[in-house]
């Protein structure tokens, strides 16, 4: 099984979490789809995150990479316990993470992998997702949804749920021939399986990342107070449609010549910015003019959300007149499940602040102070920023499953800085390691010269995303 992932068999009380990637030419027109079909294991009670990315290499094939959990989670882990191969290439396989017993589905008609070329342990099955989508005239993204049907009847899925996702998905015909190929024709080999009944039935949403800035938007805005959380935990899904649709009103989106591909989205007073894609030299243009600006590195999706929110407690109060929130790249190309109880937390704290603008609330509060887990005097301590906190705080949570004496400092608030937080954490660890999620030190290249601790830094090897594994091995840590 690949690595620091717990997927079986399903028993009851049993954790689940598995990784699967979607790897092929035709896995780009698949996102909607498997975003819905996700939505509905959402409902179930499931932590869901979506990524796409291309592949490191010459060929830079597509991926959909996709972590599902019984759990919540921070990152997308490591490694990989089914691959869906929709390509004739041969990939990198150290690259994907595949481990003995993993699996691999791929399509036969366009791959002929030779066993020589297969991980060695891996289990194979194939199923020919080109022709049948073919049979049915339903063009490449058929080639990809035969496949998730195929995938859908291995991981276990009941014929009704496979009816459901049928009717919703933009090829429903090859949906339907890859479950009943693999129904007829495969025999199952591993143990590889989803949760048949509802884990806890939170019934979550699915967010991208634009939905989570105008989600905050709408929450800072909404008028119904004291019913709106009751209302999110009732029904999450018509609560975020109707938050979405009041965010349409709110929010403008702005591009700029001299940012391309950065999206800055402002409110009514263009005084709480998000800037989605962007870094912190855009979102200085963007605040450029205010006395007493505050800028924000968010940590995952729910952290957009929060610091919307927070954001506009702040320049209510007067603490700030403007603040702006910067969502990475990683980011911006996830999907994430949100629990239902915790945005109502966030919208609870929102409504205890009450009339009195100039108090700040707990929102506030639990998005602006410099957050820690770990051991209160650890051998290690990781310090971390934006996307890179969530792989820090999943491998912490390792780390110390297996006995080691680690730490972890998340910041969020980059302008301005919180030096003396850091000088204080050092004091606490036998040595500090400085992670960055990106091979390009921009946070801390701008900081360092001003501590007095030596330090470490880990960034991403060229064309990876940082991974748990990354930290528990590269900092010495699987050697102890």
């Amino acid at each position: 099984m690949a690595p620091f992932t717990a997927w079986l068999p399903v028993r009851p009380n049993q954790d689940f979490d598995l990784i699967i990637k979607i790897v092929g030419p035709s896995a780009a027109g698949l996102l909607k789809d498997w975003t819905n079909i996700a939505q509905s294991l959402v409902r179930q009670g499931l932590s869901i995150m979506i990524e796409k990315s291309r592949m490191a290499g010459e060929l830079s094939e597509f991926s959909l990479n996709t972590r599902i959990a019984s759990q919540p989670f921070h990152s997308m882990g490591h490694g990989c316990d089914i691959l869906v191969l929709l390509s004739d290439n041969v990939p990198d396989w150290p690259r994907l993470g595949l481990q003995p017993g993993s699996v691999i589905l791929m399509d036969s008609t366009a791959n002929r992998l030779e066993p020589e070329n297969l991980p060695s342990g891996a289990i194979v099955y194939a199923a020919p997702c080109q022709t049948l989508a073919q049979r049915n005239e339903e063009g490449p993204v058929g080639t990809a949804l035969a496949a998730v049907g195929a995938l859908l009847h291995l991981l276990g899925s009941s014929a009704d749920a496979l009816l459901r996702w049928t009717t919703s998905v933009s090829a429903p015909r090859s949906l339907a021939a890859g479950a009943d190929f693999a129904r007829r024709t495969i025999e199952k080999r591993d143990a590889y399986s989803l949760p048949a009944v509802d884990l806890d039935g939170s019934r979550g949403v699915l967010l991208d990342a634009e939905q989570a800035v105008r989600l905050g938007y709408a929450v800072s805005a909404c008028e119904c107070r004291t019913i709106c959380d009751s209302d999110l935990i009732a029904s999450p899904i018509e609560w975020t449609t109707q938050h979405l649709r009041l965010a349409e009103s709110l929010v403008s989106v702005l591009e700029s010549d001299r940012h391309p591909g950065v999206q800055a989205f402002r409110g009514p007073q263009g005084k709480v910015m998000a800037l989605l894609r962007g870094n912190d030299g855009a979102i200085a243009s963007c605040l450029n003019g205010f006395t007493a600006p505050k800028i924000f590195v968010a940590a995952d999706l729910l952290d957009v959300v929060r610091l919307v929110m927070a954001g506009h407690h702040l320049v209510r109060a007067g603490e700030s007149d403007g603040f702006g929130i910067l969502i990475e790249e990683s980011l911006a190309s996830r999907r994430q499940s949100i629990e239902p109880f915790v945005l109502g937390r966030l919208i609870r704290e929102l409504n205890h602040s009450g009339p009195d603008r100039d108090k700040r609330s707990p929102s506030v509060a639990s998005a602006t102070i410099v957050e820690r887990d770990g051991d209160p005097e650890a051998d290690v301590g990781f310090v971390a920023w934006g996307a890179a906190q969530g792989v820090v705080r999943d491998a912490v949570a390792l780390c110390r499953s297996l006995g080691l004496n680690v730490a972890g400092l998340y910041l969020k608030q980059i302008v301005p800085f919180h030096h003396e937080e850091i000088e204080s954490f050092a004091k606490t660890v036998g040595r500090v390691v400085v992670v960055e999620s990106g091979q390009t030190q921009g946070y801390w290249d701008r900081l360092r010269g001003s501590f007095s601790f030596v330090y470490t830094t880990l960034t991403p090897q060229q064309d990876q995303p940082l991974t748990p594994m990354d930290i528990f091995l590269r900092e010495g840590l699987g050697a102890v």
